[in-house]
């Protein structure tokens, strides 16, 4: 697209050239040098005037050049002139925009997303160097502004304060807080009334757990604005269990034993990891079991409870190392061998790279199926759509069946995966149904004359409206919106099938409704325990939780709890 116009305006130039070359010759027998001069004049509007009869050439090169011209002159108008249309755009009539800054690969992703969803949608891009895609971006109404992000000067022209959100998605974590924080500063006091939605990209998986819980970015609680931190492989990791989900394969069905192999640990195995450790409660007190199987994988594992101190309370973490890459088939076929028939294997190959991964699973299913293993096999690769190991997979129904993709990271950085629109209507009716369960216990201490209870209640760290809860807090909520597929599942359903999930719930017996409240227990407590906390009084400066016990020994208020939440995931799904 960016070279189609150039590319016209060449062709319809050169023809016209070439037509009017042929046209004067045929007309006047003149010498090729002096066709050529009266040819070009035709540009400027001059030498098409004869008289007499006008051979066709002639006829069509003397329209076409001036047409040429004229289009060039817009061209180079609207190049010139499209710069400063933006800045009156953006002086007079833009309002309640999206402020983007960066425009790599993650930027432009979310950037194509929010146009494709609504075109309307008034976009302001900020990127220090100059980008090809401009003149396209400029056409489909984004207003481009070149220079550095977080100086008062741009904010100032770009209207920070009447924008509706800043997205901070350079490629550098240190650069994306600066600009928030320099964002931050900019800001009239008049947005305490509509606080701007500040989301800053950090990509060190764990670096924006730690970020977000201490809240560093939000330490003032200034009015003005509102600050969530994303990660696209965290994104992309809470993607990947919704499209392929751990205990669940659409030609075996449910699944009982759970296991997931991971290869080499970078930023995405992790992000994988840590989204299967908080969401893999399954029925019957069962969860998932993580194997780290390469040369790295001791120190992967000390990695991974270092920056998650809890991981075994929430998740099995076996250890294989291997001493080469090329023995990791091997590593997974020696794990899966002493599993049952009842076992789902999901595989992330030791290996990024399309076509080598793709040669490892092919392998990964013959070792399977030569030793008769009867664990469930199912291989996840990294490659984007068009991909040629992708085509060549999914046109293959045998292939297709177990072998299957992860998201794209266009996907992850979507405008779904950035503002959590979807996600974060579930989680807002889930810390409802909370806020409104602690609010009777209120009512109910208050009626037995036990203020002190109903203080403890009232002094909650989350007995607050959704948009004042920390995005920590609101993060708890998320997961529990991720979790409730995988409840539905847990009764052998699809939590497509909204209507068979709604007639399920309406006759569930009191022993299923306490299953999945049990479940729901465990998924609850899962993050706190990731995070290092521990059983005691509610305190989050010592990140205790007097709820960090089994489901038995729980009181009936908190069990009630639970089995409130569980009985509304009909109404959750149908959001």
């Amino acid at each position: 697209m960016r070279y189609l116009a150039p590319i016209t305006f060449i062709l319809c130039a050169v023809t016209a050239i070439l037509l009017g070359i042929q046209g004067l010759q045929q007309r006047d027998g003149a010498q090729f040098s002096t066709s050529l001069y009266l040819a070009l004049q035709l540009f400027t509007f001059q030498g098409g005037d004869v008289d007499g009869m006008v051979p066709l050439s002639l006829e069509i090169a003397r329209w076409l050049a001036p047409a040429t011209t004229l289009g060039g002159i817009y061209a180079a108008a609207y190049t010139y002139f499209g710069h400063w249309w933006g800045r009156v755009r953006l002086a007079w009539f833009i309002r309640d925009h999206i402020l983007l800054c960066g425009a790599g690969q993650k930027g432009l992703s979310l950037l194509r997303d929010l146009l494709l969803e609504n075109p309307r949608r008034p976009i302001v891009l900020i990127e220090p160097r100059e980008l090809p895609e401009r003149e396209e971006l400029q056409r489909a109404g984004v207003v481009v502004l070149q220079g550095e992000a977080g100086t008062a000067a741009l904010f100032k022209t770009a209207q920070l304060g009447r924008a509706a959100a800043l997205v901070c998605l350079t490629g550098d974590d240190r650069t994306n807080i600066g600009i928030a924080l320099a964002a931050t500063a900019c800001l009239p006091e008049s947005r305490s009334a509509q606080p701007l939605e500040i989301h800053v990209h950090v990509g060190d998986v764990e670096g924006r757990h730690i970020l977000q819980r201490n809240q560093i970015l939000d330490l003032q609680e200034d009015p003005r604005h509102r600050i969530r931190l994303f990660n696209c492989f965290v994104n992309c990791a809470r993607r990947t269990w919704e499209l392929h989900p751990l205990e669940w394969d659409p030609a075996c069905g449910l699944r009982d034993e759970v296991h997931l192999v991971i290869g080499e640990m970078g930023a995405m195995e992790k992000a994988m990891i840590v989204q299967a450790g908080h969401i893999g409660h399954f029925r019957d007190g069962r969860r998932v079991t993580v194997h780290l199987i390469s040369s790295r994988a001791k120190q992967d594992a000390a990695s991974l409870l270092k920056d998650y101190p809890g991981f075994e309370s929430c998740a099995q973490l076996k250890v294989t190392p291997i001493e080469a890459a090329e023995d990791f088939v091997e590593g997974v076929v020696a794990v899966a061998s002493q599993a049952g028939a009842a076992a789902l294997f999901t595989v992330v190959p030791s290996t990024r790279d399309a076509p080598a991964a793709l040669t490892e699973a092919l392998l990964l299913g013959e070792r399977f199926r030569s030793l008769n293993v009867e664990a469930v096999l199912r291989v996840l690769l990294d490659a984007p759509v068009g991909d040629a190991v992708r085509q060549v997979v999914e046109a293959n129904a045998s292939l297709r069946a177990w072998i299957q993709f992860l998201p794209d990271m266009d996907e992850a950085c979507g405008m779904e995966a950035v503002f959590h629109q979807s996600l974060d209507q579930v989680a807002k009716q889930i810390h409802e149904t909370w806020k409104k369960g602690t609010e009777e216990q209120i009512r109910d201490a208050e009626a037995r004359g036990d203020a002190a209870t109903a203080a403890r209640h009232r002094a909650k760290e989350t007995y607050r409206e959704w948009e004042d809860l920390t995005e920590e807090q609101k993060d708890v909520n998320r997961l529990a919106a991720d979790h409730i597929t995988t409840k539905i599942r847990a009764l052998g359903l699809d939590p497509s099938r909204k209507q068979e999930v709604e007639e399920a719930w309406a006759s569930m017996d009191a022993a299923t409704l306490e299953r999945l409240s049990r479940m729901e227990h465990e998924r609850w407590a899962a993050p706190y325990r990731m995070a290092g906390w521990k059983l005691g009084e509610r305190d989050p400066i010592k990140r205790t939780h007097p709820n960090l016990l089994d489901y038995d020994a729980l009181d009936e208020a908190t069990r009630q709890y639970d089995s409130d939440q569980v009985g509304k995931i009909p109404a959750y799904n149908s959001l």
